[in-house]
């Protein structure tokens, strides 16, 4: 997982392991995500949206609740796979609990994708998983 960039920064680990803990497999959670082509995300302001988005919900004390997925694997699930399909080449998305917040993201980026998912389930047991190799 990265950070917000499409780079090799080190990812929101921390953040992701502290929501992943406050769930249990019996509760599960709705996720929202916004997906794109990894060329058209370079190309846009993301980086700086989700670092500014970031200060934000720190300086109200607010946990992250979005993170950066390179090549998510929700979107391999077979009611997704639609979405994944209507997307060419590598993919990234954002994920979040906060479906405003994604929805306010899919205005200002426009040509993305927006959908939802429950997990953990039997076809997305981490909501967070990529299928991208570590970079070296």
């Amino acid at each position: 997982m990265m950070r917000f960039g499409c780079g090799s920064q080190p990812g929101l680990l921390f953040d992701a392991l502290y929501l992943l803990g406050r769930m249990s497999a019996a509760e599960p959670i709705t996720y929202y995500f916004l997906a794109a082509s990894l060329s058209f995300l370079r190309s846009e302001p993301l980086e700086e949206v989700l670092e500014e988005r970031r200060r934000h919900y720190e300086e109200h004390n607010r946990p992250i609740d979005f993170f950066w997925v390179p090549e998510p694997a929700f979107l391999e699930t077979a009611a997704l796979k639609p979405v994944r399909d209507k997307l060419k080449g590598a993919v990234g998305a954002v994920v979040s609990t906060d479906a405003d917040f994604i929805r306010w993201l899919s205005l200002r980026l426009t040509f993305v994708e927006r959908g939802s998912f429950v997990a953990p389930s039997p076809s997305i047991p981490d909501p967070l998983r990529s299928l991208a190799t570590a970079e070296g």
